[in-house]
């Protein structure tokens, strides 16, 4: 079976997935969060589906060695590039794993694939596959593997700083005054009644 293949086949079970658990009102929670631009949990079904599906023909459009695009020209390039308007999934990292219990074998299934030598190189000989597997990636709650290096990387120049570890929250003092709290340690059992 070839990259294209594997990748359409664990993503059209998480489609069968979300239909099924969003046609159950799986979806209804997420769009009573604040913040959520649904009013509809269907909507949000329907956008999920449309956009793993999306997934699906693009990846194989790219594995099969789609031409890069065209650029595109614009019409008036006087005119401001409108707001979108439509609702988009949530942003969340792994937000699909608690609605659909099913996306967890799908992740499982989709951190193996990518994991694969076969689909690392494809990935580092075709980038635009990472505009497809980030967003996916991110709602499974997964990591994308770093692809290999396709080129060498530049050589530091000498005497230039190494980047040193995100620097961290200095350590508070107790207030003046202030009770330390005593340490935890086994609870002593029940008074009998």
């Amino acid at each position: 079976m070839n990259l294209a293949a594997r990748f359409a086949a664990i993503l059209h079970a998480l489609c069968a997935a979300v239909a099924r658990r969003g046609a159950n009102g799986a979806f209804v929670r997420e769009t009573s969060r604040r913040g959520s631009a649904f009013t509809n949990p269907h909507a949000l079904t329907v956008l999920l589906w449309s956009r793993l599906q999306r997934a699906v023909a693009r990846f194989a459009r790219l594995a099969a060695g789609a031409p890069p695009p065209r650029p595109r020209q614009r019409s008036n390039p006087a005119r401001p590039a409108r707001a979108r308007s439509a609702p988009d999934l949530p942003r969340r990292r792994g937000w699909l794993l608690a609605p659909v219990p099913e996306a967890t074998a799908a992740a499982s299934q989709l951190r193996a694939f990518l994991a694969e030598p076969e689909t690392r190189a494809l990935i580092a000989a075709e980038p635009r596959l990472g505009r497809i597997l980030r967003p996916l990636c991110r709602t499974l709650g997964i990591l994308l593997p770093e692809a290999p290096q396709s080129r060498a990387r530049r050589p530091r120049a000498p005497g230039a700083p190494v980047a040193a570890d995100p620097p961290t929250r200095p350590h508070r003092p107790a207030r003046p005054g202030a009770h330390p709290r005593p340490p935890r340690g086994p609870r002593a059992p029940p008074a009998p009644a």
